[in-house]
């Protein structure tokens, strides 16, 4: 299990010092700190460029006390590595940072033991409130007592809770967006890559596939990878490729995608002029690699503004409109 606090060290300089440097009250600094009431411009920049001289940052922890408010949340992603889930995580700090959380980011390396520690150890703590991605292993949930907002992919126990948070692209409409552009410029022979494990993600991106291949009287033909990796995108094209014929590959992530193209192009094809490829997640490899990568845009940005508001709400007792968001995505063409 890796656990992350966003915390800085402020040399044992305290709001006191601060005040008795800037010729001010320990109020007038505290009323800058929490950004309330009235300070003239001049002081407050003034008691900002003490507080950045000194490296003095306010202790949120003695504030939550003090205030008898949650200053920290927890955030749980299946694999810190993976491009998509390290922009969320940061994107949520960010603006819980801005709010004046701190952040504990735990990392499940896909393992439901792993991520189950990871709850227990945040309750412990007695963060306010958890975002969650859920491991693709996880079946069950996981005794949560605090507010949590399910982000990115559908628990596979969610059917059993209709008051769950979840927040999710729409993965069905992307499979389908990205497989019809493909037979609207001709494709027939369309194959999907997809990995082995059942998260709702791929899930859904794989049945957007197949709802637009029945759409158009195309056979199906979906090829389970063992894991999301350039290696199994690469070996699983590669064997299809020997005996049939192929014009078109969707993949549910832009990972097995650059894998694929790696093996059209050394069978002798031309990108998109004979094989059209389409990822998912739009990568920042999708856009330097040498062929470039059509891809499928996932809203980030709106996910992860959505899930903390609805986080906030619900730590605060707020009552929530609707509990399950499902965010448009966007067809990049390459």
């Amino acid at each position: 299990m890796m656990c992350m606090r966003n915390v800085n060290m402020n040399n044992n300089v305290s709001i006191k010092d601060i005040a008795k440097m800037a010729g001010v009250s320990i109020a007038t600094v505290s009323r800058v700190i929490n950004k309330s009431g009235k300070v003239a411009k001049e002081t407050e920049e003034k008691i900002l460029q003490i507080m950045k001289e000194n490296n003095y940052v306010p202790n949120l922890l003695a504030k939550g006390m003090r205030t008898n408010k949650v200053t920290t949340i927890g955030i749980v992603i299946p694999d810190i590595s993976n491009e998509f889930f390290s922009k969320i995580a940061k994107q949520i700090q960010t603006l819980f940072f801005n709010k004046g959380y701190a952040s504990i980011i735990c990392n499940t390396s896909e393992d439901d033991k792993i991520e189950k520690q990871c709850i227990e150890m945040l309750q412990a703590q007695q963060v306010g409130g958890i975002i969650h991605i859920v491991s693709e292993k996880a079946n069950k949930e996981n005794k949560i007592l605090i507010p949590t907002v399910y982000l990115d992919r559908e628990p596979k126990f969610s059917n059993k809770r209709k008051d769950m948070a979840i927040i999710e692209s729409d993965n069905l409409s992307g499979g389908y967006i990205a497989t019809d552009a493909m037979i609207k410029k001709g494709c027939k022979n369309i194959i999907c890559l997809s990995p082995k494990d059942v998260v709702s993600t791929h899930k859904k991106r794989c049945q957007g596939y197949a709802y637009a291949m029945n759409e158009n009287g195309l056979n199906l033909k979906i090829i389970i990878v063992d894991n999301v990796s350039l290696e199994e995108g690469y070996n699983k094209t590669k064997e299809y490729i020997k005996n049939n014929k192929i014009d078109g590959i969707f993949a549910t992530t832009d990972i097995i995608a650059i894998g694929a193209i790696k093996a059209i192009k050394e069978a002798g094809f031309k990108i998109p002029e004979n094989v059209k490829v389409f990822g998912y997640d739009a990568s920042n490899m999708s856009e330097v690699i040498e062929t470039p990568l059509s891809t499928i845009v996932q809203p980030i940005e709106e996910m992860t503004l959505a899930a903390v508001e609805m986080l906030e709400k619900n730590m605060n007792g707020e009552k929530i409109k609707e509990n399950r968001l499902i965010l448009p995505v966007k067809i990049k063409e390459r």
